[in-house]
């Protein structure tokens, strides 16, 4: 990507993040953590209304620290900070404030940062996917199914609320296929649609690098994100997780979602994702079996 200059005005927004009961089944080590997709959906929601920016238009995500979600808190205090530069692409950072002991330091810490670009205009109107996803399973491969049960009991082991994969995870050496929900709260709504299908995506690229990689990986960013259709509650998706070439620690991918009739929703390209438990939990070993 391109060189960006440097900004020309910068705001700082207060944000009271609502804790829906839904949130409390995102748990990450036991904790209960904002998922990535929430706060770029609280990053959209407050965007200034001046800005000029499209939020289904994202570049250069990155998801630096978790934010906890203490027990009984019905809102987080946080920060939105913003700025825009030369070019109109808006940067949006949702970040908490730490402080010490009689207030004696305090320190800002980064939960999120995205890039949302410029408003289109009519020439961009028509803009598709970045690169293309087969729907299918490739021809020839050997196929691995991780049962709906046992990809939430034992792979990603998140509440009702976040159980959004509909059915059996397909996996091969080429990639992961599934059949995904807009979830049941559609109070989670907002500017990006439905947060669910894309963290339900996630899930699948997860359970992917449990099998060919083995390592339990979780999304800290993506180069780009298009949102073609807003997902909804209620609403039936498909997804076709790509890894993508690469070494060392951090898997990569590009992500399709699609609706009912097979259309593009989504697009999640060059998403980052790694081990985030410093190494204490393994996949476990059936996850393997064949490789």
């Amino acid at each position: 990507m391109e060189e960006l200059s440097q900004p020309v005005e910068t705001l700082v927004v207060p944000v009271a993040i609502p804790v829906g009961a839904y949130l409390r089944d995102h748990l990450v080590s036991g904790r209960v953590v904002l998922p990535a997709v929430e706060a770029l959906q609280i990053l959209a929601l407050t965007l200034p209304a001046a800005a000029g920016a499209d939020p289904l238009r994202q570049e250069r995500a990155f998801f630096g620290h978790l934010l906890a979600v203490e027990p009984g808190l019905e809102r987080i205090p946080a920060i939105h900070e913003f700025s825009r530069n030369a070019e109109g692409r808006c940067r949006c950072r949702l970040l908490t404030v730490l402080s010490g002991r009689q207030v004696r330091w305090t320190r800002k810490v980064e939960h999120a940062s995205v890039f949302f670009l410029p408003e289109r205009g009519e020439e961009a109107a028509g803009e598709g996917p970045a690169g293309g996803f087969a729907e299918n399973a490739a021809q020839g491969e050997a196929v691995f199914t991780v049962p709906r049960r046992r990809l939430y009991a034992e792979l990603v082991p998140f509440g009702p609320a976040y159980q959004n994969v509909a059915g059996d995870v397909r996996l091969a050496a080429s990639g992961g296929w599934a059949e995904l929900s807009g979830g049941d709260a559609p109070e989670a709504a907002g500017p990006l649609g439905s947060p669910f299908p894309a963290d339900a995506a996630f899930h699948v690229a997860c359970a992917w690098g449990q099998r060919y990689r083995n390592t339990i990986a979780f999304p800290v960013g993506f180069a780009q994100r298009r949102i073609f259709a807003p997902t909804r509650a209620g609403e039936s998706y498909s997804c076709r997780v790509v890894p993508l070439a690469g070494e060392g620690a951090t898997l990569h991918f590009d992500i399709g979602i699609f609706d009912g009739s097979g259309r593009p929703v989504e697009a999640i390209l060059g998403v980052e994702m790694r081990d985030i438990s410093g190494g204490k939990r393994r996949p476990p070993a059936w996850v393997r079996e064949g490789i």
